[in-house]
């Protein structure tokens, strides 16, 4: 099944849209790896028309080029085999899958970019840098990041979980909300930025199926406010990820990640 709205060719597409079907190291309620099957479907629940951005994503350049098949157990590789062939010139949107994937994604726009500033919309904070034994995983994802763009660079927002040595480990940690200081700290930055949506950022009241449920998230309004504040910034990529349709049902959370795709599209184009 492919977003109905992505009627554009690949050579065409300003924006490409990708699946990453992959969770092998979630570590408490799989299933996030049909996160992409799952958002697609309940595409067709929705309006393409935004009434937040007023436009419909049908009018832009959009591909949407599946999923990437996990043959192997080097799923770095499959995904690098895949961006390859999508190329550095497109503004390509993650569809998870596990917070893991947002690693190669960042990577390669950091290939193009000299410099590049990644912000994060997460309750956890994901900077262990080991978990159960993974250097690379869900719980550690953002430590690697951290090292690959320098921690300067990193900003994450919402955040309502993680160790103590977490907390301390750089200062752009910004704690239960995300409207507020992300308003605060956007206009100072210089660089590209990629922008990392972890659907459990929101109250598991609004969005309930996701892989690492956490109490006391943000509201789907103020998550959305938040995101329109990068209208006018050079956003170059982005993801969903954690969206879990086997954690609960399905439909609620579904849409809602579909909503968050719709309004990603439309900010990156």
């Amino acid at each position: 099944m492919k977003l109905f709205y992505a009627n554009s060719s690949l050579d065409r597409a300003e924006i490409v849209v990708l699946g990453l079907p992959y969770d092998r190291t979630s570590s408490f309620i799989p299933g996030s790896r049909f996160g992409p099957v799952y958002i697609r479907l309940c595409t067709e629940n929705i309006e393409d028309y935004s009434p937040y951005q007023k436009e419909s994503p049908s009018q832009k350049e959009i591909c949407d080029f599946g999923d990437v098949s996990f043959e192997t157990r080097d799923w770095e590789v499959e995904i690098k085999k895949n961006l390859a062939s999508i190329g550095y010139n497109k503004k390509i949107i993650g569809l998870g899958g596990e917070h893991t994937i947002s690693l190669p994604l960042i990577r390669f726009y950091k290939e193009k970019f000299k410099d590049i500033t990644v912000f994060v919309l997460d309750a956890h904070c994901d900077l262990r840098d080991q978990y159960l034994g993974e250097k690379i995983c869900h719980a550690t994802v953002m430590r690697r990041v951290s090292e690959l763009i320098g921690v300067e660079n990193l900003y994450q927002f919402g955040i309502r979980s993680g160790t103590e040595q977490e907390f301390g480990f750089h200062k752009h940690i910004y704690k239960f909300e995300v409207f507020k200081p992300l308003s605060a700290v956007i206009n100072t930055i210089k660089t590209p930025i990629y922008l990392s949506i972890d659907v459990d950022v929101l109250d598991p009241g609004v969005a309930p199926a996701v892989a690492t449920p956490c109490p006391g998230g943000v509201s789907y309004q103020e998550l959305v406010q938040a995101l329109l504040l990068f209208r006018d910034k050079e956003v170059v990529g982005a993801d969903i990820v954690e969206y879990n349709p086997l954690a609960a049902s399905p439909w609620q959370s579904g849409t809602l990640a579909a909503e968050l795709l719709r309004e990603l599209t439309l900010i990156l184009g």
